[in-house]
């Protein structure tokens, strides 16, 4: 400490001041000094921080005007938008009904009537020709009386002047429209058309065929048009034999938001169609179809069973059925005349579906059909979606097969 002292009074000395030093000095000396080291020490740090927070600021600012950016967009110019400068792009339209019929009548109208027109194409009507017109007849499937009719007919018609192609396709048309029309006046149009002022009255309709002909899908396809038209629809799955059937009708349900009646794998057919019927009154539905096992027509006893699922019936409604529908494959040709003929001698028909006539030159069958057993064609289908099953209209289904625009 007195060194110190020294050291204060030699610095006194030589500064030439009168000051004797003494230890308060040296304490006061040191506390200057340190007061000096603090403030050199602010000053050297202060620069450095004063550059990092304004680097800060500038960042802050920086991430402020960016937020600023991504969430609040310059406005862009306003275009205003009119169906001159912006038109709207609507979906492509699918095919209409009657596209859908000819291109599923297109293998009967090229492989048969097709064929029959071209015959007068400067050809005349002499026995050789008629014998190749009767050859394509019988390959359409209408029926050897049809077929008969038709030459005899035919052979008057070609003796005019200037019967070519398209004199023979109108020929053809205004026949077969002959044949067909009157029946095809006798359709309830309940099957087509929910009618809001029988809402709650029941109808019922039973659905019949052999297997195979598409009854299941038929009636997955009737009962989602009816309930798109508002009706309540209750489905009886009264086909026990087939689970698979029975589970396929089930998911055709599901979408068609259909209520379905089952029972167990082997249960009484009779039964079920009953317990679907009693659900269908219970809740004031507006239709019950009943999907009924399929029947070979050449087996009496089978069919005796499906006419006792249908009495059954009149236990509830004594109307009932209102509706017994025959389902048909085309593609059986002759063959569906002999099943139409079974069916409607033992459950006395009220309508035919027509199915799968996109797959067969056999669609003719349904002339023959209609004209014998005076049963009108109901629906006729061209394919496996809800849209190919549709309202058979006899003049767009000539025109179809004829190939007539």
């Amino acid at each position: 400490m007195n060194d110190l002292v020294k050291l204060l009074q030699d610095l006194y000395d030589q500064s030439g001041q009168n000051i004797t030093a003494d230890i308060n000095h040296v304490y006061g000396a040191g506390g200057a000094i340190g007061l000096l080291l603090v403030l050199s020490l602010y000053l050297i740090f202060k620069k450095p921080s004063k550059k990092i927070e304004e680097a800060d600021v500038k960042t802050t600012e920086a991430i402020d005007n960016k937020e600023e950016v991504s969430t609040t967009p310059k406005e862009a110019p306003v275009e205003e938008v009119t169906p001159e400068t912006a038109p709207v792009e609507e979906a492509p339209a699918g095919p209409t009904w009657k596209e859908r019929l000819k291109k599923g009548l297109s293998k009967s109208s090229n492989e048969v009537w097709g064929k029959l027109g071209s015959i007068f194409t400067g050809k005349k009507l002499d026995d050789d020709t008629l014998e190749e017109v009767e050859e394509l007849l019988y390959g359409a499937d209408i029926g050897p009386t049809i077929a008969a009719e038709l030459i005899e007919e035919l052979e008057e018609e070609a003796k005019k002047d200037g019967f070519g192609e398209q004199e023979f396709k109108q020929f053809l048309k205004q026949f077969l429209d002959s044949k067909m029309n009157t029946v095809q006046k006798g359709v309830d149009v309940d099957l087509y058309n929910f009618d809001e002022s029988n809402r709650g009255k029941t109808k019922v309709i039973m659905v019949v065929g052999v297997n195979g002909a598409g009854k299941t899908t038929t009636i997955g396809k009737l009962a989602t048009k009816l309930t798109g038209q508002g009706a309540k629809v209750v489905v009886g799955a009264c086909d026990t034999f087939r689970a698979a059937a029975v589970d396929q009708l089930e998911v055709w349900c599901q979408r068609a938001g259909a209520e379905m009646i089952r029972a167990k794998e082997g249960a009484n057919p009779s039964g079920v169609g009953y317990d679907a019927l009693q659900a269908a009154l219970n809740s004031n539905a507006d239709y019950c179809i009943l999907d009924t096992a399929g029947r070979l027509h050449t087996k009496g006893n089978l069919m005796d069973e499906l006419k006792k699922s249908r009495d059954v019936l009149k236990k509830l409604d004594e109307s009932a059925p209102h509706q017994t529908l025959l389902v048909i494959d085309a593609i059986t040709g002759q063959n569906a005349i002999r099943q139409a003929e079974e069916f409607n001698n033992t459950l006395g028909l009220s309508g035919l579906i027509f199915t799968k006539c996109d797959g067969s030159s056999k669609a003719g069958a349904a002339i023959g059909i209609v004209d014998k057993l005076k049963v009108p064609i109901t629906y006729i289908g061209v394919g496996e979606q809800v849209e190919d099953l549709n309202v058979f209209n006899l003049n767009e289904y000539l025109d179809a097969l004829l190939d007539l625009d």
